[in-house]
């Protein structure tokens, strides 16, 4: 009953386990509590994998040595326009020049018409739009290129990025606006110059919002980055505007234009910068560019195929963990759970694809504590049933209920460790019970039969009773040796000669009914681990059994083979009695177990088919029957073999 108990609570934590594993998963899924988590997986899988830079993209950037030498910024509008030239003489694809020109130069008026000429004079000049805040608090507005350079521009987009809740850029929104998403990224717009595509601006959508003032992002995407701060290659403004620079440098290429110099106030925190080295915002688009033009921005995957996978990777643990040793589960988990974790930052990284991964690796490092709690609770459960069993039903058990103790489970444990030293103490009582039935008792039932034997009168009625409870007291101590027989008494035993030996003791029983034992044994010697006795006894058993129950004249036939590779033996045992029902099969080899309806055929204790079973077991091996009614019955005992010698006297 307790064993069915165990087994039902082990299925039931099993179920248990994943619910709340399941419910966990979906919790976070929904909530989004672990962001933070899902960050650092996507932060390290971008930080580990360093991709090559494009050949045919360059930075121009104002730095720290173009603002000593150049002077302060900003600059005068004629040396942007001096810049362009100098880059569009050599026919590049595309400049995107990440500089706000929303103001007209007041220092130089001239300078405005300057750049407006070396803008249109190149004809694939992209400039920024930026959405900005003019004081704290305040509205949302749209900065864009004063009208006379955004009329001469080959396209404009939006520079901004989305920064997460700890202040770091990892995506961008493809379109965005005050009242409609209608701007394109300023990446998306030096790809549309470079490979002679139409612009994406959405200026024909209609604002569906009351609130013209508010700003609509469309179609988020998270950034594969290429690599840390400075992994494009890129060339001084200073430079370029004194003419150091190879010819050809800019051929075919995009150029793009924008600050580097620390203090500009232009520079963002990314997953592979690090809050020590920001990373510049020419550089950020850069990286957007690059993930544009190789379609490598990161989509991440719908709702219902997440949440389903997810939810299978949280409960994946409860395939080891019912089969694993407690460290293993442990160690196996943990490592799953790592897996699991760079699986994630790789598929961000190569396939473009994002799964919050916090769903599956906060139930991941939840499972085995769930899952030790579930199965202590059962343990728990189960020695309780055990003690209570013991007090109610072995009286002479004294376990003690008022164990003190701060862990309540120790002191179960410590009931039991009682329970355990009193049932040795039982079970040296039944062996001292064994040697009274081996001598005390089968003696003076012996002495009887032999003062019987003198005396016919009495000898008709006694002899019978007597003979049966002898019969008794000898199988029932048969049956105890072999349940406490210790393996480590086994030793090597001719298992052919041993057969040999249980044929000629049954061979008085056959006679008396005219039954012929026949033979059919392997040629050589086959070699078992065993105890000689028990094994003899339990083939004796079978054979004497077939004899029982076998009609006169019949034939026994009993076989001794091997398998094919010499490994088990099969001792079979067939007789051409009434057979065995199906439905009988499976009690007969249980204690005092007999067949209905054959209590007259032949008499015995019931106890020595399951004696058979015992000595099998014991010895590693096995015993079942192949029977129906009113067909041949046959018994099979296999156990393991440990060599066998042919008759040709070659081991085999």
């Amino acid at each position: 009953m307790f064993s069915f108990l165990y087994k039902k609570h082990a299925h039931t934590d099993l179920v248990s386990s994943a619910c709340i594993l399941l419910v966990i998963s979906f919790f976070i899924y929904a909530t989004q509590i672990f962001s933070r988590l899902d960050h650092l997986v996507f932060d390290i899988g971008q930080k580990i994998i360093t991709i090559s830079p494009p050949d045919d993209v360059i930075i121009v950037a104002i730095d720290e040595d173009s603002l000593y030498q150049l002077g302060r910024w900003p600059w005068s509008r004629n040396m942007h326009a001096e810049l362009i030239r100098r880059i569009s003489a050599e026919n590049p694809a595309a400049i995107g020049f990440d500089v706000i020109f929303s103001e007209p130069d007041q220092a130089n008026p001239d300078g405005d018409a300057n750049l407006a000429r070396a803008i249109a004079q190149a004809g694939n000049v992209v400039l920024p739009v930026l959405l900005e805040t003019t004081r704290a608090n305040a509205q949302v507005v749209e900065t864009l290129p004063m009208p006379l350079l955004a009329e001469q521009a080959a396209d404009m987009g939006r520079v901004h990025a989305v920064l997460d809740e700890d202040s770091i850029a990892r995506s961008v929104y493809m379109f965005e606006g005050i009242g409609t998403p209608a701007w394109q990224l300023f990446a998306q717009a030096v790809a549309n110059v470079a490979e002679k595509s139409p612009s994406k601006n959405q200026f024909a959508l209609k604002n569906t919002d009351s609130n013209l003032h508010k700003v609509q992002r469309k179609d988020q995407r998270r950034i594969n980055f290429l690599g840390p701060p400075g992994h494009f290659s890129s060339i001084s403004y200073a430079q370029v505007i004194h003419g150091d620079f190879v010819k050809g440098l800019f051929k075919d290429k995009i150029v793009l234009v924008g600050a580097t110099a620390s203090g500009m106030n232009d520079s963002l925190t990314t997953p592979i910068s690090g809050l020590g080295v920001p990373m510049a915002g020419v550089e950020f688009h850069a990286n957007v560019l690059e993930s544009i033009r190789k379609n490598r921005l990161i989509h991440v995957v719908p709702l219902a195929f997440s949440a389903l996978m997810l939810c299978l990777l949280a409960i994946t643990p409860l395939l080891w963990l019912p089969k694993q040793s407690a460290l293993m589960g442990f160690l196996t988990t943990l490592g799953f759970m790592v897996v699991v974790a760079v699986l994630f930052g790789l598929l961000a990284k190569f396939w473009a694809i994002w799964i919050p991964p916090s769903a599956a690796l906060v139930p991941l490092l939840l499972a085995y504590p769930i899952w030790s709690w579930r199965k202590l609770q059962a343990a728990q459960q189960y020695l309780d049933l055990e003690l209570a069993y013991l007090k109610q039903h072995l009286n002479i058990l004294t376990v003690d209920d008022d164990l003190a103790g701060y862990d309540k489970f120790d002191v179960r444990i410590s009931q039991v460790r009682t329970a355990t030293e009193q049932l040795r103490i039982l079970q040296e009582d039944r062996k001292e019970t064994l040697a009274f039935i081996s001598h005390d008792l089968r003696a003076p039932i012996a002495a009887s039969l032999m003062v019987l034997e003198k005396h016919d009168q009495l000898r008709a009625h006694l002899q019978k009773p007597l003979s049966q409870a002898l019969d008794l007291a000898e199988d029932f101590l048969q049956t105890s040796r072999a349940e406490m027989m210790d393996v480590k008494s086994m030793q090597e035993i001719d298992f052919t000669g041993l057969i040999q030996q249980a044929m000629d003791d049954a061979y008085d029983a056959a006679k008396q009914k005219n039954i012929v034992l026949v033979r059919d044994m392997v040629a050589g010697i086959v070699w078992v681990n065993g105890n000689f006795g028990l094994l003899h006894r339990a083939a004796l058993n079978l054979i004497l059994n077939a004899v029982k129950y076998s009609t006169a004249d019949a034939d026994v036939h009993i076989s001794l083979s091997l398998n094919a590779n010499q490994t088990q033996l099969t001792l079979a045992v067939m007789n051409q009695g009434l057979g065995i029902p199906l439905a009988a099969h499976k009690q007969l080899f249980q204690r005092f177990s007999r067949v209905k309806g054959q209590e007259k055929v032949a008499e015995g204790t019931g106890l020595g088919l399951y004696f058979v079973r015992t000595v099998a077991e014991k010895h590693g091996g096995t015993v079942d029957l192949d029977s129906d009614s009113g067909k041949p019955t046959t018994f099979s005992l296999r156990l393991p073999v440990q060599g066998y010698l042919a008759d040709d006297l070659e081991l085999l």
